[in-house]
């Protein structure tokens, strides 16, 4: 059975609030698919906060205040890193070659590992921490 844990990193939150992203329609249907299979989803406090940020940066600052307004109502459950964590994050960057890796890709790893989180919706490069895949829509 395919687990129904699933992480949304910042990228996926925003090609799903922004209309104009290039992504918009598959972030959608990725959202549809979590509610039809009552799938559980998690974030963290980083990633909400660079979805805050860039939703306030580059859509509006009242939209960015919606997106933290609907946020609370949802059943998206932020996951707060513990100082282990975020120990655990930054050994992971001291210790790697990739220049992509960033704090907080490695932080969304050592989280989705604690709390045994398979997949992970993201547009961007994911690095091999931990045997995480990217969430694909079942065919």
């Amino acid at each position: 059975m395919v687990s129904k844990k699933i992480y949304i990193a910042s990228d996926g939150l925003v090609a799903f609030i922004d209309r104009a992203h290039k992504k918009h329609v598959q972030a959608t249907a990725f959202f549809r698919y979590f509610a039809q299979e009552q799938c559980q989803i998690y974030s963290n406090v980083v990633s909400i906060n660079e979805t805050y940020m860039t939703i306030y940066n580059t859509i509006s600052p009242s939209l960015a205040r919606d997106f933290l307004r609907a946020l609370s109502l949802s059943n998206i459950n932020v996951i707060n890193p513990e100082p282990a964590d975020i120990k655990a994050a930054i050994k992971i960057l001291e210790t790697s070659n990739s220049v992509e890796l960033t704090f907080s890709k490695a932080l969304m790893g050592v989280v989705c590992n604690k709390k045994s989180i398979p997949q992970i919706v993201t547009f961007e490069f994911l690095h091999a921490l931990y045997g995480l895949q990217l969430f694909y829509l079942p065919v």
